[in-house]
């Protein structure tokens, strides 16, 4: 079956399913390791720490912001989360190469701390420190974070792009959660200008990736798809594993988180 052939029970069935993906290659590629420009820190860091006797678990969600003037670095904004769900806006964030950098205030037991962030980014391991300053005093302690995918990382409206043999598609896809699981849900138009939905099955997040499948039919067809790939932040790049009858193939996908969602 060719291509147009999928495009065209795509409009009509929804093209059949999601899965959000690492963003490698195409239009969101991110900056190699000695290139010399600035890598991309987009997602979610996490990391764990003892303060006083007690383990907490912290995280920031980061995305990529605009050039900073004559130099090749960028900025970046971010939100920080506690362990105990306080959010904090970051402040000064800025990716120049490897290098990570932010900082923001926070009031720990009635104290008035600023903390900065440092580290370097190899892949999905960051490593650095952070300062501490309190009362003219500082403290310097070892910052590890790692890059990961949970549940609350995908949440959200995603607006798609498949290109399918020139024939552009833009569904929507909306991720919530159910319980401890996840859902998802798939609207396209099709060519009358109708609202396809379809619910996702076997909606999953495993080794870093959201994973989930659509099954549907049209005019006696059966089409399947198994997406899978993984989220950075605001940007998605992944792989379509489709059947339509008794033909299969494989074809990509691209999108935007849009900015209402988190």
């Amino acid at each position: 079956m060719s291509m147009n052939r999928f495009a065209a029970l795509s409009l009509f069935a929804s093209s059949v399913a999601l899965c959000l993906g690492l963003v490698t290659t195409a239009g969101y590629a991110f900056a190699q390791e000695g290139t010399g420009s600035a890598v991309d820190p987009s997602g979610t860091w996490r990391w764990e720490y003892d303060l006083d006797g007690t383990q907490y678990k912290d995280l920031v969600r980061l995305k990529i912001g605009s050039n900073i003037k004559d130099t090749k670095d960028k900025e970046v904004k971010g939100v920080y989360e506690s362990s105990a769900g306080r959010k904090i806006e970051i402040r000064n964030g800025k990716i120049s190469g490897q290098k990570l950098t932010f900082d923001f205030n926070l009031n720990y037991q009635g104290m008035d701390v600023k903390l900065e962030f440092e580290g370097s980014i190899a892949k999905d391991e960051l490593t650095g420190s952070v300062r501490a300053t309190a009362a003219e005093e500082s403290r310097d302690l070892p910052w590890t974070a790692t890059r990961s995918v949970q549940a609350d990382d995908v949440i959200g409206t995603w607006k798609m792009r498949i290109d399918a043999n020139g024939t552009i598609l833009e569904p929507v896809v909306t991720i919530s959660k159910d319980g401890d699981s996840l859902k998802a849900s798939y609207a396209s138009m099709n060519e009358s200008g109708q609202e396809i939905r379809i619910d996702a099955k076997n909606v999953k997040i495993e080794k870093n990736q959201l994973c989930f499948g659509i099954e549907t039919d049209f005019q006696g067809t059966t089409i399947k798809a198994d997406y899978k790939g993984r989220p950075y932040g605001d940007k998605i790049e992944g792989m379509i594993d489709y059947e339509l009858g008794t033909n299969a193939g494989e074809i990509d996908f691209t999108g935007v988180r849009k900015s209402d969602t988190k």
